[in-house]
């Protein structure tokens, strides 16, 4: 497959996002947005931790500063399974809430998706994938990302684990989509490293994978790239210094962008496995992304060298005396060693997975629908390959 498609041979749809309200202090205008949607009732969906934290507290005050009645569900889980959906979608119907404020990281976002559909429908589990007819429109969404990396909250899908199967799914519906975001780096300064590197990785990912997708185009191509540079130049500053407001600033609007970017061109095959061990393993996703991340770069590099190489200048690794060929290794070099530097450098046998489990999870991620963006269309037996290199 050609690394690039004519303009002119295509459409494309540049369809609408959230307004994201950016900057330092924004979490206090939740009450406004919500009571602009005409909304008197809220609930919050977040995580145990969080639901008890000053943040959650302040979010609170806000609404209800606006006249809204609050009630929080704080059942979210890392990952989150079927049984958290359901259990949140009880919640909201019970509250009989007309506003959702999504407030967390990745797993507070994809959970409010299907929350807002549940709450209204009587689908559960399963039933709430993306696929279904839903009689009723999912209750409106703010979110409030209090990570830098997943950027869930640009889109109207989330990705669940179904606990019978242990298979990751998607839930959502156009409605899903949040009708505002709020961006406020201050959230994120509280961050642990781990948490602040694995999801600041998942942002690089995005954006990687949607640069060298099948499906590329200039505009997600733009995004892209001023993506990687943001996180390239930040992520270790995020990590080893969390108070630094503006290196957490950089990495909240990257990870806002690559979103934005990403939900126009898919991603791949890093994703495809990614999702695979969370579903099977719980490993937390950008965990498992930098565990393959750099043998599934390798694998991708002969499809697409002369992306790769443009991908070294934004990494800041670029070197215009090389070809091509020598830059493209220079950016998954220079990406391997910012997974080591952010301190995700690991293998699948960390986390008790041997030989015997490759072949399901090689066919988990060759079913997974983001693996279809993937520059070339991997086998089984190739993802198997991949993975042995990583055990």
């Amino acid at each position: 497959m050609s690394e690039t498609r004519k303009l002119s041979s295509y459409e494309l749809v540049l369809d609408p996002k959230p307004a994201a309200h950016f900057g330092v202090g924004a979490v206090s205008k939740v009450g406004e947005l919500a009571a602009a949607q005409g909304a008197k009732s809220a609930l919050i969906i977040t995580d145990p931790f969080l639901g008890a934290s000053p943040i959650c507290a302040e979010v609170r005050g806000s609404l209800e500063a606006a006249g809204l009645a609050v009630s929080v569900f704080d059942g979210v889980t890392p990952n989150p399974t079927t049984a958290c959906v359901d259990a949140g979608s009880d919640a909201g119907a019970a509250a009989k809430c007309d506003i959702l404020i999504a407030l967390g990281g990745g797993s507070s976002m994809d959970t409010a998706k299907g929350v807002s559909l549940g709450a209204v429908n009587p689908e559960r589990g399963v039933a709430l994938d993306y696929s279904t007819e839903f009689k009723n429109s999912g209750i409106p969404i703010i979110a409030i990302p209090t990570t830098a990396g997943t950027g869930s909250e640009v889109n109207a899908f989330g990705v669940i684990t179904d606990e019978i199967t242990h298979k990751r799914f998607y839930v959502g519906h156009s409605s899903a989509l949040a009708k505002a975001a709020i961006l406020d780096p201050k959230l994120t300064v509280g961050l642990p490293a781990k948490a602040t590197a694995a999801t600041g990785m998942d942002a690089l990912v995005h954006a990687t994978e949607s640069y060298i997708s099948a499906r590329p185009n200039p505009y997600s191509d733009g995004i892209a790239l001023q993506v990687v540079e943001m996180v390239s130049q930040n992520i270790v500053t995020a990590c080893t210094k969390g108070d630094d407001i503006e290196a957490r600033s950089q990495m909240l609007l990257a990870s806002h962008i690559a979103g934005v970017g990403f939900s126009h061109t898919g991603l791949g095959l890093v994703h495809g496995i990614g999702h695979a061990l969370g579903g099977q393993f719980n490993i937390p996703h950008g965990v498992a992304l930098c565990l393959v991340l750099e043998e599934v770069l390798k694998f991708n590099l002969p499809h697409r060298v002369s992306r790769f190489a443009r991908l070294a200048f934004a990494l800041g690794v670029g070197d215009t005396a090389k070809n091509d060929a020598q830059n493209a290794d220079a950016a998954i070099a220079r990406i391997a060693e910012l997974v080591k530097q952010v301190g995700l450098k690991g293998k699948l046998s960390d986390f008790g997975i041997t030989h015997e489990n490759l072949s399901s999870l090689a066919n988990d991620a060759v079913e997974d629908a983001v693996t279809n963006n993937n520059p070339v269309a991997p086998t089984r037996e190739q993802v198997i390959a991949i993975m042995e290199k990583t055990l």
